[in-house]
C-alpha cells in the first residue's frame, strides 16, 4: 500500500490540504466514513483511496478528531490490510500519527512517503491568528521540536505552502 502522511506546525496546512484532497476525490465517489474500532477513515472503494481521520466543519478537525490512543490500534489496522490494499492509496496527516512508534511502522510496512509541510513565519502568524489560536506557547515550542526531530529521522520531502 502506497502511505503519505503529512506533518508540519500547527497552522501549516495540513488540514486544509486533506479537506481538498478529499473535495477532489468527491467529485468522482462519495465516501464512505469506516469506524472500525478507534480507527476512523474515509473511504472511496472505486478510487482505492482512503484518507484517515474525520474531517468536517470544526476547525481541529482530521486525525486530531481520532483518540490520542490510536496508535497501537492502527499500527494493527495496517499490517491486517496489507495485503487487501496492496493497490490501495493511504492519507494521513497530523499529531496522532506522528510519532516514532508509528512512522517506524508505516516505514517498514508500506511504500511510505512523509512530507513536512512549511510556510512562513509570517504567513504561520496569521493562520494562527485567522483561526483563533489559543495553543500554549510551551506547547508550540514542544511541536517545533517534535517536527523538527521527525523531518531529520525520517526521509521525507518538503512541500511550501502559502
Amino acid at each position: 500500500m502506497k502511505f503519505t502522511h503529512y506533518i508540519g506546525l500547527p497552522g501549516t496546512g495540513k488540514t486544509t490540504l486533506m479537506r481538498e484532497k478529499l473535495a477532489k476525490l468527491r467529485k468522482k465517489e462519495q465516501d464512505e466514513m469506516v469506524a472500525d474500532g478507534p480507527v476512523k477513515y474515509h473511504l472511496f472503494s472505486k478510487q482505492k483511496t482512503i484518507v484517515f481521520g474525520i474531517y468536517d466543519e470544526s476547525t481541529f478537525a482530521g486525525t486530531d478528531r481520532l483518540a490520542k490512543s490510536v496508535g497501537p490500534k492502527f499500527r494493527e489496522w495496517v499490517v491486517q490490510n496489507k495485503e487487501l490494499l496492496r493497490d490501495w492509496e493511504l492519507f494521513s496527516e497530523g499529531e496522532r500519527f506522528s510519532n516514532n512508534p508509528t512512522l517506524d511502522h508505516l516505514f517498514e510496512h508500506c511504500d511510505m512517503e512523509l512530507v513536512c509541510l512549511v510556510v512562513s513565519e509570517g504567513e504561520l502568524a496569521r493562520r494562527r491568528a485567522a483561526r483563533n489560536n489559543t495553543q500554549n506557547e510551551s506547547w508550540m515550542k514542544g511541536m517545533v521540536t517534535r517536527v523538527s526531530n521527525l523531518c531529520a529521522k525520517y526521509p521525507h520531502t518538503v512541500e511550501v505552502l502559502g
